[in-house]
């Protein structure tokens, strides 16, 4: 089985290709990106593919995350996904984060602006990663208790709040989780384009017309 992964839910724009039963990645790529995220992952998307004739499946990042980031990666893995017929996983931006590392702790965060974060903790160790608790959208420190890792952009932006808490931050070296997403996207259930929903924790604070159902 071959998996597309797209996660747009943070700063950097991560895609990657991956084969069931291979631990590495086919093909991956990111790119920092504030603003045109959309200029920006169509040309890579292209040159992904190119290296490949089929794909059985795509992944992507339903959030939460960064509004307009999240909607155009959605927005492009739908599209792909009618043109090629196949079928979309969706991934929980948190979650993908959290597969970075397997402990018993994990706290997956990203930064939602305004002096908060997205965040929720996980148990990495049997490989996918387990709940612990609900994501949520609060101010850094809430309820975060040491021992634990800490992954995801949030914790690069408050790293010195993780250490005082008694965390660590692990470092993603191409600050993506795109081929996370992929990998989760092998074991997860799989839906047809028109069923895919955002997964938003916060309104979004312009209004746009809506691309799926808010979650």
């Amino acid at each position: 089985m071959r998996v597309l992964g797209i996660d747009t839910a943070g700063p950097v724009i991560g895609l990657a290709l991956v084969e069931a039963g291979d631990p590495t990645p086919l093909d991956r790529g990111c790119i920092r990106q504030v603003r045109g995220a959309d200029a920006a992952l169509t040309p890579a998307l292209a040159e992904l593919l190119a290296s490949t004739d089929h794909l059985d499946r795509i992944a992507v990042s339903v959030g939460p995350g960064a509004f307009t980031g999240l909607r155009v990666g959605v927005s492009l893995a739908l599209g792909l996904a009618v043109s090629r017929g196949v079928p979309v996983v969706p991934i929980s931006s948190l979650a993908a984060r959290a597969s970075l590392v397997q402990a018993p702790r994990v706290l997956a965060l990203l930064d939602a602006r305004k002096g908060r974060v997205y965040q929720r903790l996980f148990d990495t160790q049997g490989g996918l990663p387990l709940a612990l608790g609900e994501a949520a959208d609060v101010p850094p420190g809430t309820d975060w208790s040491a021992p634990f890792l800490a992954v995801g952009e949030g914790a690069e932006v408050y790293r010195q709040e993780v250490e005082a808490h008694g965390g660590v931050v692990v470092p993603d070296p191409c600050r993506s989780p795109a081929a996370q997403v992929a990998f989760l996207g092998i074991a997860g259930e799989a839906h047809p384009p028109e069923a895919i929903a955002l997964r938003y924790l916060r309104p979004p604070d312009a209004k746009v017309p809506s691309l799926a159902r808010i979650g």
